[in-house]
């Protein structure tokens, strides 16, 4: 892991304090008026550009920011957000043609950025004119570019960015995958198994003895709704399934069915004491909310209890530290 003032060190003044800009309003939302005030003033820092999503200053061969626009002219995706403040975005290049990305300036500025781990300002509209208005993510780091889109990674709420982050970690999952469900040829080049888990989501309700065995180890019911409806139960895998040895007991969880959906999207997890962790965009659903730090239901038999290194990785997928 690593700090910001790390990356920001020889770039020039005016690029670095623009890029602490954006870092200090972090979650915070700003006008449009506000940035160009800014801008305008003697020795002032422009941000961004009403011309383009991507923004390439003339001082600087690095792209400095990015703006998404709902209802733009690119398909950029839906940031997703980690429980450790950071977040992830696939963000679409300058001109509709991927073969075509090194024709323009901004798109080789993103790419120079990801080469020398040069951070990018990222914001998204939220408001538009009279009065636009933004809010601000902070700065992220381009970690990869396929197929027209760049991936964009942001700093954790400690300032640090996990530069040995896994690429198949639940967000980056769900920002490439759950976006665009119908995409089979994405879809095809991911073989990490937790993204083939988050594609069959829908479909999966798990092998009739593997879930027979969960019923009876948890008396029918829900391990943390407590729900008693066998229809609605389902036998979730906390390994993802890679044959019949993965039907062990105690490689499954009891779980009411849209639970068991949000555990294998990464949006709840369940750390090795058994007590749940929870997403940012659950924390303040009335339904979900009361389960936080809530410890499960275990079964009586101690053999058949969930095995805590299983959930361990699990819960480092889901990004729960």
């Amino acid at each position: 892991m690593a700090q910001l003032n790390s990356f920001l060190e020889g770039l020039p003044e005016t690029h670095a304090a623009s890029l602490q800009w954006f870092e200090d309003r972090k979650g915070q939302r700003v006008s449009w008026a506000e940035m160009k005030e800014l801008a305008e003033q003697e020795g002032g820092m422009r941000l961004s550009t009403a011309a383009k999503g991507i923004y390439k200053p003339a001082y600087t061969d690095y792209a400095l920011s990015v703006r998404t626009v709902q209802d733009g002219p690119y398909p950029d995706k839906d940031v997703e957000h980690r429980p450790d403040g950071s977040w992830v975005c696939q963000y679409y290049q300058e001109n509709q043609d991927p073969a075509l990305r090194d024709t323009q300036a901004t798109n080789r500025g993103l790419m120079l950025c990801m080469e020398n781990e040069v951070p990018v300002g990222f914001l998204i509209k939220r408001q538009s004119k009279p009065r636009a208005e933004y809010d601000v993510l902070g700065v992220g780091f381009v970690t990869s570019w396929n197929d027209g889109y760049f991936t964009i990674e942001g700093l954790s709420d400690d300032g640090e960015f996990k530069t040995d982050r896994s690429q198949s970690d639940a967000a980056t999952s769900r920002t490439r995958l759950l976006s665009d469900p119908q995409n089979e040829e994405l879809l095809g080049a991911y073989d990490d198994n937790r993204e083939f888990q988050i594609r069959s989501v829908a479909m999966r309700r798990g092998q009739s003895a593997f879930r027979n065995g969960l019923l009876v180890a948890y008396g029918s019911q829900c391990c943390i709704s407590g729900c008693d409806v066998p229809a609605a139960l389902e036998a979730a895998h906390i390994a993802p399934y890679l044959g019949e040895h993965s039907n062990k007991v105690n490689n499954g969880l009891l779980l009411r069915s849209d639970l068991h959906t949000l555990f294998d999207l990464g949006l709840l997890a369940v750390n090795a004491n058994y007590r749940i962790h929870l997403a940012p965009e659950l924390l303040y659903s009335g339904q979900y909310s009361s389960y936080k730090n809530k410890v499960i239901a275990l079964p009586s038999d101690k053999s058949n209890w969930p095995d805590p290194s299983a959930l361990a990785n699990h819960q480092k997928w889901a990004g729960f530290e």
